[in-house]
């Protein structure tokens, strides 16, 4: 320690007191101002200054209490007459001989049974009916509750006894130092206890009362980093008293810099790889379709894409625009705002585009269609596409937007090999996005929508298999005509939307083989099955049939276990 005790206070910036809350705060108020990555010499310095005040305040403390308590024995009890007298009676009309003296043997007889005696069983004491008796106890018991030493739930038990909460004032006139560091770290607690029932903050709240780590790589989680920097703030403007008794000033400076000094997170990487697979699948399908070709082996052209996207992803995490994100934010709010907040999240917007889509659709299987026809379903399908990935984006997270490119450029191919190559790809991939998107939010929210009765849903779903069923093979034959059956197949796809979830959650772990083993024989001898199918269109209606079927197959089988558990 090189300061002096007038350093002490001047770095601290206060006037020299023996109020531990009161350091603690003005070293918080000057660790904003002295950050150890700005200025470690001066940030050093602040924290010699803090805990040599520490030290000063406790030896003040001591003294005064051993002032106060050679004063309080040096005055003598006088009886009404005016003579000394050996007994101190009060209002009570009961009298000791000592009353500090019988206090503390109280308190050590409760210290002694380490809280299992009973606070109402010593207020019992004929004893503690002496007024200046029971003074002298809660003034030991509040120095107990204002030292570090006295745990959490028994300052709280001392604050329902003698009902402290109410007493403020009077507080202050026993001992007021005493009262304040009490309430304080009673705050404290409450603040971490709110923080805890809340649920949101338990990770990052560990981290902050441990002592610092070797190695911050947990903060390659960018929830947790965020965690992280909330609850900082939080703590250093709602919740001061939390730094000042809970949590660990070390690991609070220390982890305060590590998170504001993260830029690259896991997520990133993965955002990085997977806008590397998504710009080599365009570039694939580009080549495929000929409108690209590979100046080098493909092994060279995806490791090329996933430089190019690390690298973008890289830049963009260290060298953030924030002044252009901040005016398009701006921008955004001040065009869009009351749209993005509340009209987005309404019906019309939410599924409105599947009236149009399914409209359209219904063209895409139109044999040999004309040019006119062929622009009308590409502008269609595009504003579909794009009211899709808007009302999407209420629910979708970014990196969901990545995936959905592979997917939907896979299924855009596909189709060219079933029957669709009159349509352009652009068409194609439209028409495939939406359709990923359909699948993946249609479900509850869709039958919601409806305004149909929940009670319905479990019966329309039996209706539909059985209605499924037939559409299924009297397309796979040559009953109605081959644009008529395809047409039947895709319009009884369309009416399953708001029949399924899109997961089969509580289905038991004993099923799941059967169904891998089912199903790989199923695949081989569907691939048979769909190549002999009269129009090599229905192929896709029949495939999202079968897709759709085994959904609410799932769907039916968890609605049953949920019954049986309930009744």
């Amino acid at each position: 320690m090189n300061s002096t005790a007038p350093d002490t206070w001047h770095i601290l910036n206060i006037a020299r007191t023996g109020d531990e809350r009161e350091i603690k705060r003005a070293y918080a108020r000057q660790l904003k101002l002295n950050r150890p990555e700005d200025d470690p010499a001066a940030f050093q310095r602040l924290r010699d200054a803090y805990e040599e005040a520490l030290r000063m305040a406790a030896h003040d403390q001591h003294a005064a209490s051993m002032i106060a308590l050679r004063k309080k024995d040096a005055v003598p009890a006088v009886n009404m007459d005016g003579r000394r007298s050996a007994t101190a009676p009060d209002d009570s009309g009961f009298a000791v001989p000592d009353p500090l003296k019988e206090a503390a043997s109280l308190w050590q007889e409760w210290l002694n049974a380490a809280g299992g005696l009973h606070l109402k069983t010593l207020e019992a004491r004929p004893v503690m009916a002496n007024f200046s008796v029971r003074e002298e106890f809660e003034r030991m018991a509040l120095r107990h509750c204002a030292t570090a030493a006295c745990h959490d739930q028994t300052r709280v038990k001392f604050m329902a006894h003698f009902q402290w909460g109410e007493r403020v004032a009077q507080l202050h006139a026993i001992d007021a130092q005493a009262a304040r560091e009490m309430l304080a770290r009673h705050h404290a607690t409450c603040s971490l206890h709110h923080l805890e029932d809340s649920g949101r903050f338990n990770t990052a709240l560990a981290l902050l009362m441990a002592p610092p780590p070797a190695s911050s790589r947990l903060l390659a989680n960018a929830g947790l980093t965020h965690q992280l920097l909330e609850l900082i703030h939080l703590i250093r403007w709602q919740h001061p008293d939390l730094l000042a008794y809970k949590i660990n000033a070390e690991a609070y400076t220390w982890w305060e810099r590590q998170a504001r000094a993260k830029k690259y997170f896991t997520r990133t990487a993965k955002m990085s790889a997977l806008g590397g697979l998504a710009l080599y699948a365009s570039c694939l399908f580009m080549h495929q379709l000929g409108e690209f070709q590979f100046a080098f082996p493909h092994l060279n052209a995806f490791l090329l894409a996933q430089a190019i996207s690390f690298a973008l992803f890289g830049a963009y995490a260290f060298h953030r625009p924030s002044a252009l994100l901040d005016h398009m934010e701006r921008f955004k709010e001040a065009r869009f705002g009351n749209w993005l907040r509340h009209e987005r999240h309404q019906k019309k917007w939410q599924f409105g585009w599947l009236a149009l889509y399914a409209a359209a659709s219904l063209l895409l299987f139109v044999p040999h269609p004309a040019p006119f026809v062929v622009y009308t379903e590409t502008l269609a399908f595009a504003a579909c596409a794009l009211l899709a990935l808007l009302s999407a984006s209420v629910q979708l997270k970014p990196e969901a937007y990545v995936l959905l490119l592979p997917l939907s450029l896979l299924l855009a191919y596909g189709m060219q090999e079933l029957g669709f190559e009159d349509f352009h790809f652009a068409a194609r991939l439209a028409f495939s996005l939406c359709l990923v998107l359909m699948l993946v939010r249609s479900g509850p929210q869709l039958y919601a929508a409806t305004a149909l009765p929940e009670p319905w849903r479990a019966s329309l779903r039996t209706v539909w298999l059985l209605g499924g069923t037939a559409v299924f093979f009297i397309t796979a034959t040559t009953i109605l005509p081959s644009s008529v059956a395809v047409i039947a197949a895709w319009l009884w796809c369309l009416a399953a939307m708001p029949l399924y979830e899109f997961k089969m959650a509580g289905l038991s772990r004993h099923l799941i083989w059967p169904a891998l083993i089912l199903g790989k024989f199923a695949l081989f001898s569907g691939v048979s099955f769909f190549k002999e199918l009269p129009d090599a269109r229905m192929v896709l209606p029949e495939a999202l049939l079968l897709f759709i079927a085994i959904l609410i197959l799932g769907n039916l089988y968890h609605a049953a276990q949920q019954k049986n558990i309930y009744t």
